[in-house]
C-alpha cells in the first residue's frame, strides 16, 4: 500500500536517512524561490562537497550506489539521499513538488492537497522527534555499554557545531575531501596545516582522528596525473599510493600533522586501504622520522581495516597499530564483490551480510582482549539498527554524522545485555540488513 494515493513513486536506494518537502529541480534548471531538492543523473563527490545547504533540502539521483563517496559526502553534510532512482526523476518538470524518504530511498513526486498536507505533517513530526533526541543525547552523555560516539565532517567550517553536540570527537576526517574543488593544492604541506590548524581550533579540546590521503577508487585527482586503471577500486588507492608517491603526498601531509600536534592539536593518524602489515610499518616509520624532526608530541597510528585481507589476519597488527577503525563501505564492497557506485548492483550491497557480520566481530574480538580500541564507520553506523549491530559485535566506538547521533543514541541506550546477546547471534548466524533491522527494531522499540 503506498503512502500517498495521488503521488507518482519512484524507487531507488537509501543514500542518507531523512525525509524532505520540497520542490524539485535539475542541475541546469532555474533555481525555485526557497530550498528544492535536486535530481541529477549522478553526482561526484565534489559537485555534492560544493551543494548550497541553504538551498538543497536533499538530493536524487538516477544512478549512483549507496555506499560510493558521493553518498559519503552526504552524509558528512548530513544532508538526505535517494540514489539509483532510475532515469524517470530525470523527467521530472522542474518545480514539482515532491517528499525524499532518505530512510526508505523513495522519491513522491506530484504532492498537493491532503497528500502535500501529510507529507509536510511528517517532515514536521521528523524534526519535532529529532529535537527532543538531541536533547535526551546532551543530557544522557556518553552513549552506555562502553560505546563511544564521534562524528565526521566534509568541511572544516562543521566543526563549530560540535560544541553543540554529544559527540566525544571527530572520529573520521576525510583529507581528500578538503581539497574538492581546489586539489591542485593536495600536494602542498602549508595547504594542509593551514586546514589542520583551523579544524583543531574549531573542535577545541576535541580529539581528531584524520585519515591521510584516500584518493583512487571514485574519487579521482586529475591533477596528480594518475593513470587510467581497469579497475582503480582494486588498483592503486590510499596508502598503495602515498608509498608509491611519498615526497609529494605522504610526507607533506605527515609534517602537516605533526606542525599541528605541537601546535596544540589533539590528533590521532589513521591510514587507508592497508594489506599487509609491513604498509603500515613502513608509513610509521615515516611518521616517526617526520616526528623526530619537528620535535611533536607522539600520535597515535592505526590503520582503516576495509581490505579483507587486514581483516582476516589482524592478530598481525595488533602489536604495532594504536587502534583500529572499520571502514564498512568498502568492507562491505569486497566482502561482497559488489561495486559501490554500479547502480545495477545497488540493492545488492547489503552491509550487515553474515560473512561482514563475522568479519567485524572476528576484529573486535581479536582486538579487544589486547587492549586495541575498534571503531566503526560508513552508513551503516549512522543507522540506529546498523549502530546496535555493530555494538553488540564488540565495536566501541562508531563515528556517525551529526544528524543522526541522536538516534544512534537513544538506540544505545535501549541495548541491554539480552538484547546484544540476540541481535549478536542473529547476526553472526542469520545476518542481512533486511532481517536485522526488523530484528533490532523489535527487540529495542524503534
Amino acid at each position: 500500500m503506498e503512502l500517498f494515493e495521488n503521488a507518482a513513486v519512484h524507487r531507488g536506494v537509501s543514500g542518507t536517512r531523512g525525509w524532505v518537502v520540497a520542490p524539485v529541480r535539475g542541475l541546469d534548471d532555474p533555481v525555485p524561490q526557497g530550498r528544492y531538492i535536486l535530481v541529477a543523473e549522478d553526482l561526484t563527490p565534489a559537485d555534492t562537497a560544493a551543494l548550497d545547504l541553504a538551498l538543497v533540502a536533499g538530493f536524487c539521483t538516477a544512478s549512483g550506489g549507496p555506499t560510493s563517496h558521493t553518498v559519503q559526502v552526504a552524509h558528512g553534510l548530513g544532508i538526505p539521499a535517494v540514489v539509483a532512482a532510475g532515469t524517470g526523476i530525470l523527467a521530472l518538470p522542474s518545480g514539482t513538488v515532491c517528499a525524499l524518504d532518505g530512510d526508505a530511498g523513495l522519491l513522491y513526486a506530484g504532492l498537493a492537497g491532503a497528500d502535500l498536507q501529510a507529507a509536510i505533517g511528517r517532515e514536521d513530526e521528523q524534526a519535532e522527534r529529532n529535537r527532543l533526541r538531541h536533547q535526551a543525547a546532551l543530557v544522557g552523555g556518553p552513549a552506555p555499554g562502553g560505546v563511544t560516539l564521534s562524528t565526521t565532517f566534509v568541511k572544516p567550517a562543521q566543526a563549530a557545531e560540535l560544541a553543540g553536540s554529544a559527540a566525544s570527537g571527530i572520529g573520521l576526517l576525510a583529507t581528500e575531501l578538503l581539497f574538492l574543488g581546489r586539489e591542485h593544492e593536495i600536494t602542498d604541506e602549508d595547504a594542509h596545516y593551514q586546514a589542520y590548524h583551523r579544524l583543531a581550533d574549531a573542535a577545541g579540546d576535541a580529539e581528531i582522528t584524520v585519515r591521510t590521503l584516500d584518493i583512487g577508487g571514485d574519487k579521482p585527482v586529475p591533477a596528480l596525473n594518475l593513470p587510467q586503471e581497469d579497475n582503480s577500486f582494486l588498483g592503486v588507492r590510499g596508502l598503495r599510493l602515498a608509498l608509491r608517491r611519498p615526497d609529494d603526498l605522504l610526507i607533506p601531509q605527515l609534517r602537516a600533522l605533526y606542525r599541528a600536534a605541537a601546535a596544540g592539536a589533539r590528533l590521532r593518524i589513521m591510514f587507508p586501504m592497508v594489506t599487509t602489515v609491513e604498509e603500515f610499518t613502513r608509513a610509521a616509520v615515516l611518521a616517526q622520522g617526520i616526528r623526530g624532526e619537528l620535535r611533536a608530541p607522539r600520535v597515535p597510528l592505526g590503520v582503516m581495516v576495509e581490505v579483507p585481507a587486514c581483516a582476516l589476519a589482524v592478530e598481525q597488527f595488533i602489536g604495532s597499530v594504536d587502534f583500529l577503525s572499520i571502514g564498512t563501505n568498502d568492507l562491505t564492497q569486497y566482502l561482497l564483490a559488489v561495486s559501490r557506485t554500479n547502480p545495477d548492483l545497488a540493492r545488492d550491497i547489503d552491509p550487515l551480510h553474515v560473512a561482514v557480520n563475522r568479519t567485524v566481530a572476528h576484529v573486535a574480538d581479536t582486538a579487544s582482549p589486547a587492549g586495541v580500541p575498534v571503531s566503526a564507520c560508513g552508513g551503516l553506523a549512522a543507522s540506529p539498527a546498523g549502530a546496535a549491530v555493530l555494538a553488540s559485535l564488540g565495536v566501541s566506538g562508531l563515528t556517525v554524522t551529526l544528524p543522526a547521533i541522536p538516534a544512534v543514541h537513544e538506540a544505545l541506550t535501549r541495548l541491554g545485555d539480552d538484547a546484544r546477546q540476540s541481535i549478536r547471534h542473529e547476526a553472526l548466524t542469520t545476518g542481512g540488513t533486511g532481517h536485522l533491522t526488523q530484528h533490532v527494531a523489535t527487540l529495542l522499540g524503534l
